[in-house]
């Protein structure tokens, strides 16, 4: 196989990420790019020497490409993958997958008639860290606590329950993935969210639409517990101040802490051991996309940690824990 030509849909602040991640790769040419924004357009235009386009279908129609990453809001992710895959193409899609939970399943069936690859981008499951926690983890796991502190959200529209889903499934996601992952499936979640310090008119006339903090239990199958903490309800110059970790994961086994700092590093306290402490290397995105072009290449995602068989379940467990908030009820998992 030659060259893999890759068009990306969106190109705020992550599609810009994931253009500048796939420019590191030889054997990847972006060709196209797509977005409302003609000022955004012409700037990423002239700047990377790739062709604009702001309607998915002309680009569709046009270029000859093999393989798109979405980088849209939210509400836009589903209809967006199906026209490509439709297209025979590949999709790295940005998370979360999407807010209603019918989408989520109709995409899942729709990739599996289809021939295509589809990886979703939980970035996190491909650093060295994390594979070094999961395989740190023994039989004797009871419990996974974790918290995600943040502040307001840099993308307006994120700021807007409606259209990003809120800190658990925009952000928070990402630990409920890892949870998964170290863990196994889960089976109920309880959740409890609030609006309570993030309800001002200053609030809203920032556009801020949001739970403030959230609180969320899972029940895995296995009959391990585990927690998340997250908020976006603390100001923003805390975390410029020496705030040494905003988002971390604690694994309990019985003779050992392993603890999780995400995208930094983990420390192990093992029983009479020495404390261990490994730091994370290289750029998680990169590694990825790395994993993705092979699949690709081979037409084979059985060993692709993030294909959307697996990752389609983590935004399952994401809004099942907005519908138990808003429900007050606890929420079996049906995947």
């Amino acid at each position: 196989m030659g060259k893999i030509n890759f068009g990306i849909v969106g190109i705020g602040r992550r599609g810009l990420g994931h253009l500048n991640t796939l420019k590191r790769f030889k054997n990847i040419e972006v060709t196209s790019v797509c977005d409302i924004d003609e000022g955004k357009l012409r700037e990423v235009s002239e700047k990377y020497g790739v062709k604009p386009y702001k309607d998915i279908d002309e680009m569709l129609r046009k270029e000859k490409l093999n393989a798109v990453a979405i980088c849209t809001p939210t509400p836009l992710h589903v209809s967006q993958t199906v026209k490509c895959i439709e297209n025979g193409l590949d999709v790295m899609l940005e998370k979360p997958i999407s807010l209603r939970i019918d989408e989520v399943k109709y995409l899942l069936k729709k990739i599996s008639e289809s021939k295509q690859i589809v990886a979703v981008s939980f970035q996190s499951r491909y650093m060295r860290i994390v594979e070094i926690a999961k395989n740190n983890i023994d039989k004797t796991l009871s419990m996974l606590d974790g918290y995600w502190y943040w502040t307001t959200p840099i993308i307006k529209w994120i700021r807007d329950r409606n259209l990003g889903g809120g800190q658990m499934v925009d952000q928070a996601i990402h630990l409920i993935d890892l949870y998964r992952f170290f863990a196994g499936e889960i089976s109920e979640v309880y959740a409890y969210y609030t609006e309570r310090g993030r309800d001002t008119d200053i609030d809203r006339r920032e556009g801020f639409n949001n739970w403030s903090s959230y609180v969320a239990i899972f029940k895995f199958k296995n009959n391990v517990v585990g927690s998340i903490s997250s908020t976006y309800a603390l100001y923003p110059r805390i975390f410029r101040k020496g705030f040494e970790y905003p988002v971390l994961i604690d694994i309990i086994c019985r003779e050992k802490l392993i603890r999780y700092i995400h995208g930094y590093k983990l420390k192990i306290y093992e029983r009479n051991k020495t404390t261990k402490i490994f730091k994370e290397y290289g750029n998680a995105t990169y590694k990825m996309y790395r994993k993705f072009i092979q699949s690709i290449m081979t037409r084979d995602d059985s060993t692709l940690p993030t294909r959307y068989s697996d990752s389609y379940r983590t935004m399952m467990v994401s809004l099942a824990a907005n519908q138990s908030a808003i429900s007050g009820e606890k929420i079996k998992i049906e995947y």
